[in-house]
């Protein structure tokens, strides 16, 4: 295609529309880096739990490995001094030596289900440790190319309307969705999957107690294997929301942020979160909600993971023409001049705030607490036209 028959004004927009593109998907990578850390202390925690009961049951199984010994050369007595004994006495030791066996059988059962639980707390912590360490090589990768993008590449619309750009660049997109299709399932493989194996496996346990020791001993066992199910159905939804809420679509961004709040209080009991928002209800548009979304759940993640806060207040102001929304907390704060490494959440806030053309505050000092404030222009009437567009 001829130069002069190329639209340079479609072509910047395509181009802007890529570095926003990447912009988010650092900050996305930022998100699920700081979400991992979380969740890799938390398998450690269990990891280390997991190793403790190992030991307590490897205890009682030398103990119970003990009774049937002795167990067993009752029963050896009692079979070669038969006439002896009186029918119960018979009786009660068959019964002893059953009951000891069946008890040391149920802790070997218990110690192997634990040491498959410890292979695999050490598998998903090392698929945690690396996805850690991609994710902080692959944000460094994206920050270089976004930083030649805008600096370097700024004018060469023309050369990007070339066949040969569109398919490079088309591959890229579908290489880094095929990346993250990767990445979920992985996530679910080590996660639910795993969870669910661990269950029918309890579940094939639950019925040979049943069998073998009756109603109350079957009860029992069935209490672990619901709160099994119950952390497999929470693991599942924790993935699926994690991926993108529901509701921010549906009903938009402020029950979205409710409903994040709601979550994050469950996940934190020990830290109390409110909300307020104020200012009109009517929907803004789409990427703008988004944009607010991630950029106010960032915050939140910083603020659990950084300021040691036991207090994180989030706000949100809708208005005609701009929107404005603050996340404070009362942690540890810090001199904004000596974050240093450390910064790339708040980094990655700036750089997303100025591409969308908003304003990004941030006051803070040592012992004071944290307040991050992010104030983004939209165009509600954009809203209602893509609306009278769908409906014609």
């Amino acid at each position: 295609m001829p130069v002069d028959k190329v639209d340079i004004h479609a072509l910047d927009a395509i181009f802007s529309s890529m570095v926003r593109s990447l912009d988010q998907s650092k900050s996305d990578i930022f998100i699920i880096n700081e979400e991992s850390r979380r969740q890799l202390e938390e398998l450690r925690e269990d990891l280390k739990r997991t190793n403790e009961e190992i030991s307590r049951a490897i205890m009682e199984g030398e103990k119970l490995s003990s009774a049937s010994l002795k167990s067993r050369e009752k029963l050896q007595h009692v079979s070669v001094h038969f006439a002896d004994y009186t029918k119960d006495e018979v009786r009660e030791a068959y019964d002893s030596a059953h009951e000891v066996q069946l008890e040391f059988m149920l802790n070997s059962t218990k110690v192997r289900q634990l040491n498959d639980l410890k292979i695999h707390l050490e598998n998903r912590i090392r698929t945690y440790e690396d996805s850690m360490d991609r994710a902080d090589h692959l944000a460094g990768h994206v920050n270089i190319v976004t930083k030649y993008l805008t600096s370097e590449l700024k004018d060469v619309g023309p050369a990007l309307e070339s066949a040969k750009m569109r398919k490079h660049f088309s591959m890229k997109v579908l290489e880094a969705q095929e990346e993250e299709r990767k990445r979920l399932s992985r996530e679910i493989h080590d996660g639910p999957a795993q969870m669910m194996a661990n269950l029918v496996m309890q579940l094939g346990l639950v019925e040979r107690v049943f069998n073998d020791k009756g109603m109350d001993a079957g009860l029992d066992q069935l209490g672990f294997t619901k709160e099994l199910a119950r952390n497999t159905l929470s693991e599942i939804r924790r993935i699926i929301y994690d991926l993108r809420p529901m509701v921010l679509d549906d009903f938009g961004l402020v029950p979205a942020l409710s409903k994040y709040v709601e979550k994050m209080q469950d996940y934190h009991p020990y830290i109390r979160f409110t909300f307020e928002s104020k200012g009109i209800m009517a929907r803004i548009p789409q990427s703008t909600e988004v944009a607010v979304f991630r950029l106010v759940q960032e915050g939140v993640t910083n603020a659990i993971k950084h300021s040691g806060a036991k207090v994180i207040d989030i706000r949100i102001e809708i208005c005609e023409n701009w929107i404005r929304a603050s996340v404070t907390d009362d942690g540890r704060g810090f001199d904004p001049s000596k974050t240093g490494d450390s910064s790339f959440g708040l980094q990655g806030m700036t750089e997303r705030v100025a591409l969308l053309k908003g304003e990004f505050e941030i006051r803070t000092e040592e012992g004071e607490g944290t307040e991050v404030i992010l104030t983004l222009p939209h165009d509600q009437h954009a809203t209602d036209k893509d609306a009278g567009g769908k409906s014609g």
